[in-house]
């Protein structure tokens, strides 16, 4: 510039003052980012620093600094991807959990080991079910042996009974569970329904806040991604900000689906809340619905732990036989099915003790009601050993009853159920790992811009402190000025 300006003594007190309370509230904004390092949703605040530049007389004069905004550091594309991240999440952390105690209520186990000697593969099972299966057919091809031995015909109508019983209690105990996940998924809906609501509201504040004091309204906006980021949690979401500072929720599986529209939320205005409806015997038991659209559809939300609760209890858990006949229900009661009609239409096929045609073996239409006969428990001798009449010594008709747990419809379909549900398990648990990598290393991509580092907060935090102490030795000289031009003018 080709002059000085002189801004008088008022002026440098005043820029003085003012500096002052730029330090301070920049050391007070530190203060917060510490106090908040282990907030969730938080996000740093930086105090953006500026020229206070006036017009003078003879121009533009450079009186000082002034803040520009306290801004909150984030990444919109960070906060997005961590969204969608924390939905997968929640379905697969959620999966594990679920499909591991669908299998200890299952109670069952199989595993194949390869032998040393050679390069067959042996499968082997262990559980209440397989257990009853072995010791069932094993009875049956003792019997076979010593078809005229009394005892021998109550062990194979005793461990009859005992394979039943070890099917309905597994059958009931899937079912048991079953319900209990649609009884969380329902709470899930209640608790999506509420953060819908919070996040409506914190619409609202942030709107008229900003409004009334033209700035952001960081804190707010930080309890709102708290809350964004835990609804993701639950169920996979897609958010859109608007002009105004307002975030609006839909599903992401169905965009018509508006959970959260400026500042209406469950189900009031353009928007919809959530509910979970189960149903035991239904082809698909579990489902969710909104307030106006009704059921969303098979499989839909498809995130978040909503989404594997759907999974779990429709797909891994199913649906009786005759409402749909699919996973463990489903497989459990074709097994049982299949144990009925091929054990009693072999029985039929023989003669039991008293050389009369054999009758029906066991009872019931599938795992729920599978039985033995009460005939055959009150009167072993009822059991059709023989194959031909009056032959107390034939056996040949329960050696070929032992045979069918080869058919492939019976133990080994169970065998390949249960193998199916430890894979289901194993990928479940695998998926839970890689998932639970991919967000933690977001999450880390996301704290390096919007985390609070305690190194850079307290370096900060002494160059403010500096800062300070030197606008305080400023206003100290400029006071003294003012003192010594004030002895002058009294000694004139």
């Amino acid at each position: 510039m080709s002059s000085t300006y002189n801004i008088g003594l008022n002026a440098s007190l005043l820029m003085g003052a003012q500096s002052l309370n730029v330090q301070q509230t920049a050391i007070s904004t530190i203060g917060n980012n510490i106090s908040n390092i282990n907030t969730p949703g938080y996000a740093r605040q930086r105090v953006n620093i500026v020229t206070d530049q006036q017009t003078g007389v003879n121009g533009e004069l450079d009186m000082g600094s002034a803040i520009s905004s306290v801004e909150s550091l984030r990444s919109p594309l960070l906060d997005s991807m961590v969204q969608q991240s924390l939905g997968a999440k929640g379905y697969a952390d959620n999966q594990a959990s679920l499909t591991s105690t669908v299998q200890d209520s299952l109670g069952e186990q199989f595993s194949s080991a390869s032998s040393s000697s050679s390069t067959s593969t042996t499968s082997t099972g262990s559980g209440a079910i397989q257990s009853a299966m072995s010791t069932f057919f094993s009875s049956l091809q003792s019997l076979a042996s010593t078809p005229t031995d009394s005892s021998a015909r109550a062990v194979v109508a005793s461990d009859g009974t005992e394979l039943t019983s070890a099917i309905n209690s597994a059958y009931e105990r899937l079912q048991s569970t079953q319900g209990q996940i649609a009884t969380a998924a329902s709470a899930t809906t209640t608790q999506i329904n509420q953060l819908s609501s919070q996040i409506a509201s914190l619409n609202q504040q942030i709107e008229f806040a900003q409004a009334a004091s033209g700035e952001a309204a960081n804190s707010l906006t930080d309890t709102r991604t708290a809350d964004i980021q835990t609804l993701s949690g639950l169920v996979n979401i897609s958010t859109t900000t608007q002009s105004n500072g307002m975030v609006n929720i839909t599903l992401a599986d169905n965009s018509s689906v508006a959970l959260v529209n400026g500042i209406d939320s469950n189900g009031a205005g353009t928007t919809q809340s959530l509910s979970a409806t189960y149903n035991a015997n239904a082809a698909v038991p579990l489902t969710v619905s909104g307030s106006t659209t009704g059921a969303l559809g098979t499989g839909i939300p498809s995130g978040g732990s909503l989404g594997s609760d759907l999974d779990v209890a429709n797909n891994v858990i199913g649906s009786p036989a005759a409402s749909g006949n699919t996973g463990l229900l489903g497989a459990m009661d074709g097994v049982a099915n299949q144990l009925i009609s091929q054990l009693n239409t072999q029985n039929k096929a023989g003669y039991d003790a008293n050389g009369v045609a054999g009758g029906v073996f066991f009872t019931g239409t599938g795992a729920a009601d599978i039985a033995v006969s009460s005939s055959i428990t009150s009167d072993p001798s009822l059991i059709a050993a023989a194959s031909a009449a009056n032959s107390p010594l034939d056996g040949s008709n329960a050696l070929v009853m032992s045979q069918l747990q080869n058919s492939a419809s019976i133990v080994p379909a169970f065998q390949t159920m249960v193998g199916n549900l430890g894979q289901t398990v194993s990928t479940a648990a695998s998926n839970q790992t890689t998932q639970d990598q991919v967000t933690q290393q977001l999450q880390t991509q996301q704290a390096s811009v919007s985390g609070v580092s305690l190194d850079e907060e307290m370096t900060n935090l002494i160059n403010f402190q500096q800062a300070y102490s030197a606008s305080a030795r400023f206003i100290t000289i400029i006071s003294g000025m003012f003192s010594t031009l004030n002895n002058i003018s009294t000694a004139g």
